[in-house]
């Protein structure tokens, strides 16, 4: 009879667990590992809890794998109210606040958080020194005013409490769900305070509209990466210097390019520019004029993305005038310059709108 050769996971090196770990989302290794042996349990609350997603587990599963894990060795951790409602407020409730143990967490998510949620984790007293990314989805955008104030609350406080923050990402959903009218829920003061990041270099405002990117561009002084729907102020003509800033995606409806001019003569170290402008008047769709702001004051761009949104109606013509401007501009033309209809469903983004794209490379 020939000898068989059986082997069990038990035999394998402890390198070979880590490398399956790395691929496993922690509460699955949890699940799977945990309480087969003392080996492997060892292994799995040491090395197999770096990343945890809890969005689809239920409320109950996920305080008692919390309860038994040593929370300090999380490394990024995820949370969600999409699939099971409250999940993030009954995780995260006072009694049991997991994220004080979590001391070397280096990534949050609250997905499709509440705003009395969110606002009741802003007052909780904790520090996460060693996080360095942020992303925090709200509900619903239904709820404009209410959405505005809290995306304040987290941009100018909340986030100012995590001296190793460099990713930030907030975004108002834009689903059919009316969220938040709850009269318990009011921003005083201090919670409004607008401290100074020294840290943040990548923000992105998803879907939230912002009427104080001067704020934004002088409390985070390292900022890089920018991506937002600004509203511009007609009476702000000196905007603060950003000479960090090297990438830029802004959404501009209904302004003239000399509001724009007045925030982007600021960003003299910009490599890359995408605008998505709704132009009050056809002349802002002068070739001369941004060519203008780019010769004079974005000297360092090596792309450039213009969305040209028209006005109803009226594509054809305004494709016409940019065609024959445009391209009979040797400006543009030395660029290569792309000029094409684009259908909002080819582009990566939840904008809809057919625009007109101007894009150079260089």
């Amino acid at each position: 009879m020939s000898n068989i050769s059986i082997t069990t996971l038990e035999v394998f090196p402890p390198e070979i667990f880590l490398e399956i770990f790395s691929y496993m989302n922690g509460y699955d290794n949890y699940k799977a590992f945990y309480g087969l042996n003392h080996r492997l349990s060892t292994l799995i609350l040491t090395y197999g809890m770096k990343y945890i997603d809890l969005s689809k587990i239920t409320v109950n599963e996920s305080r008692k794998m919390i309860s038994t894990i040593n929370c300090s060795n999380v490394n990024s951790l995820i949370l969600s109210d999409e699939y099971y409602d409250e999940q993030i407020d009954r995780i995260l409730d006072n009694n049991c606040f997991p994220l004080k143990s979590m001391v070397s967490l280096n990534a949050l998510t609250l997905d499709s958080i509440g705003l009395y949620t969110m606002y009741t984790i802003a007052h909780q007293h904790f520090q996460l020194d060693n996080l360095k990314s942020l992303i925090i989805s709200f509900r619903s955008n239904l709820c404009a005013e209410k959405v505005s104030n809290m995306y304040r609350v987290v941009l100018y406080h909340f986030s100012s409490r995590f001296k190793s923050l460099k990713y930030l990402f907030l975004s108002a959903s834009k689903d059919k769900e009316i969220i938040c009218h709850n009269e318990l829920l009011s921003l005083n003061d201090s919670l409004l305070s607008k401290n100074i990041s020294s840290t943040v270099q990548h923000l992105f405002l998803h879907n939230i509209r912002t009427n104080d990117i001067e704020n934004i561009l002088s409390r985070f002084p390292k900022l890089q990466y920018l991506s937002a729907n600004v509203r511009l102020n007609r009476h702000i003509t000196d905007y603060p210097l950003s000479l960090n800033l090297i990438t830029c995606h802004l959404k501009v409806p209904l302004y003239t390019l000399e509001l724009l001019v007045n925030l982007l003569k600021q960003c003299p170290n910009l490599e890359e520019l995408t605008l998505s402008f709704i132009p009050i008047n056809y002349d802002d769709l002068n070739s001369y004029e941004w060519e203008d702001l780019i010769e004079k004051y974005l000297l360092k761009l090596k792309q450039f993305i213009l969305y040209i949104i028209p006005f109803e109606n009226e594509m054809d013509i305004a494709q016409a005038l940019i065609k024959d401007d445009f391209l009979q501009n040797q400006f543009w033309l030395d660029r290569k310059t792309k000029i094409e209809i684009i259908d909002g469903e080819s582009i990566d983004n939840d904008d809809m709108e057919t625009k007109i794209m101007i894009k150079f490379s260089i």
